[in-house]
């Protein structure tokens, strides 16, 4: 079966058997604002539950700053996309992971962290591990 877009009488299909059980919610991390890091679920494949989880529409942000961190090139942001333009807080991990200090441009509101899977966004693989690895690097950076 070819995939098909959103919005597509497939994918609807799609969303009627995750609404059955069949598809399940994933665990990933959240970095909020006030440096405060947690796991939590998010079903990918329904670009609501994102949207639940940073508060706003969503863009994905890839940086070969953030995949050298990580040691894997599939990782990758989600972030409010309209965080400039709502003026929200500051997100000092996304800024440093996006190379804020070279270019000047921040990440603001809360992101969770993601990974690209063929044509898919899907959870980290070790999001535990993520969150050790994301407090033993930030200063001040403490679980919620």
């Amino acid at each position: 079966m070819r995939r098909q877009p959103l919005g597509t009488q497939e994918n609807n299909q799609f969303h009627f058997r995750r609404k059955r059980g069949i598809c399940k919610e994933m665990k990933t991390v959240k970095v909020t604002t006030d440096n405060k890091v947690s796991i939590i679920d998010v079903d990918f494949y329904d670009f609501r539950s994102i949207q639940q989880a940073i508060g706003g529409h969503f863009e994905t942000v890839h940086t070969q700053l953030m995949a050298d961190y990580f040691k894997d090139p599939s990782v990758i942001m989600l972030v409010d996309e309209e965080g400039l333009v709502k003026e929200l807080p500051y997100n000092a991990v996304g800024s440093a992971l996006y190379g804020t200090p070279q270019h000047g441009c921040p990440i603001v509101g809360d992101l969770i962290f993601a990974r690209v899977d063929g044509e898919d966004i899907v959870a980290p693989e070790n999001a535990e591990a993520m969150i050790e690895r994301l407090i033993g690097t930030f200063i001040g950076l403490k679980r919620a």
